[in-house]
């Protein structure tokens, strides 16, 4: 971060997400509920879910349960650790049903992890392991770098330094069991003041296809807790 812009806009970002001044943390926590899908052609499945954010950094962890039939449920953690990005989901919470590890799975977590930052509002500009951007007023890209992972997310704010959307143009997305980079986008709205700082209580995600937006994931935080520093 080394130009005036990308130092004012990134300021405006966390001028808006913490009105009281920053302060000490070891990360964030929220309890979720919403539902996804896995194509358009497919019903909407209720989930609720957990999620950490540790430290600055991009690391994550969401847990969730989601109904996937009137009789199963499935229990999902993805996760983005140490540099590597792992998902699983297992029906009844034991039976494996899924499992995804590997480069593409680092890149799209890493992606995740970044796009995310609108709930660790005290990572802009701070997180390790990141280069920041302006590429314009209300633009700020990230740039993720560790040894073996690329990752890059455009975020775009309003004048207040409302963080609004989140896009990468490159996120892997696993089609007919092949891996597809697809243009990927994420919005966040209806901020809320929660523990000393402004976060999205609702966000949406979704695939930009050639034949228009996919929204696979919407969902709304129901509670929230920045995990303070001891003094």
């Amino acid at each position: 971060m080394k130009d005036a812009q990308t130092t004012s806009l990134v300021e405006r970002i966390r001028d808006y997400a913490m009105p009281e001044g920053a302060f000490a943390c070891q990360g964030a926590w929220l309890r979720q509920k919403g539902e996804m899908r896995f194509s358009p052609e497919k019903a909407w499945m209720p989930f609720h879910a957990e999620q950490w954010f540790p430290g600055a950094g991009i690391d994550f962890q969401w847990k969730a349960w989601i109904r996937m039939s009137a009789l199963v449920r499935a229990r999902v953690t993805d996760s983005f650790k140490d540099g590597k990005g792992s998902l699983t989901a297992a029906a009844f919470g034991f039976v494996p049903v899924a499992r995804s590890r590997g480069p593409a799975t680092d890149k799209g977590e890493a992606i995740r992890g970044l796009a995310e930052f609108p709930w660790r509002p005290f990572a802009f500009g701070e997180a390790s392991s990141l280069t920041w951007e302006s590429t314009g007023t209300n633009e700020l890209r990230a740039r993720f770098a560790d040894a073996s992972t690329r990752a890059v997310v455009l975020f775009e704010a309003d004048s207040a330094g409302q963080v609004q959307s989140a896009f990468a143009a490159d996120r892997p997305r696993i089609v007919n069991g092949k891996v597809t980079e697809t243009a990927w986008s994420g919005t966040f709205g209806s901020y809320r003041a929660w523990d000393g700082v402004r976060v999205p209580t609702v966000a949406e995600a979704a695939w930009l296809l050639p034949e228009g937006p996919f929204t696979y994931w919407r969902g709304r935080v129901t509670e929230f807790r920045v995990l303070r520093q001891a003094h």
